[in-house]
């Protein structure tokens, strides 16, 4: 009877659904460069200044069934910096501003995303720009469909807006610590379309 018993119970476990908080570790998304983009937007004298950062990559673990396990990793290789204009570029990344020789990398980890509701979630991490680390909310729309190029594949959409104030990372120096030049807010928009197996 007993022997019964223990059978009967190891059949259930084993035939029981995993629940996410005891699956095996999550999948990463693959980014895919081409469709995916990072810019930025600031204004200089009343006028928009509109510029990308080229050259990143990421560690993007997520799963809205599963959002306990989520980390996003994301660094941007500051010198691929361009704004379309030779002088602008100058500018923004000598010492008075991005100092990319000095500070080649900047970075957005996370390691808590939210639902908002719908289709909407909240990560909430540390940027780091010039070594200056400070608490962000990146607040972010996530769209998973399957891969059309990629049977049996996922393909996600992820849109997120951050704005932040460029003074908090030490971006202007002597002249331009001000902001009677440039403003302080700064926009970043991170538009991330990636795959990975079902």
């Amino acid at each position: 009877m007993r022997r019964w018993l223990v059978l009967s119970v190891l059949l259930f476990v084993a035939s029981a659904p995993v629940s996410p908080a005891t699956a095996g570790p999550l999948e990463a998304w693959t980014i895919d460069p081409r469709a995916s983009s990072l810019t930025f937007t600031a204004s200089q004298t009343g006028a928009f200044v509109n510029g990308r950062f080229p050259a990143w990559s990421g560690n993007i673990v997520l799963d809205p069934a599963a959002l306990a396990g989520a980390r996003i990793d994301i660094g941007i290789q500051m010198p691929a910096m361009t704004a379309g204009n030779q002088d602008v570029d100058s500018l923004m990344k000598g010492a008075n501003f991005l100092d990319v020789r000095k500070f080649p990398e900047a970075r957005f980890v996370a390691s808590t995303v939210a639902a908002s509701g719908g289709d909407r979630y909240e990560a909430r991490g540390k940027l780091t720009i010039r070594d200056v680390t400070r608490d962000v909310v990146l607040p972010f729309t996530l769209a998973i469909v399957d891969n059309p190029a990629q049977p049996g594949a996922l393909r996600a959409t992820a849109r997120g807006r951050l704005i932040i104030k460029r003074l908090d990372y030490g971006i202007g120096q002597n002249e331009w610590a001000g902001t009677g030049q440039v403003a302080n807010e700064v926009t970043i928009d991170l538009n991330v379309v990636a795959s990975r197996p079902r």
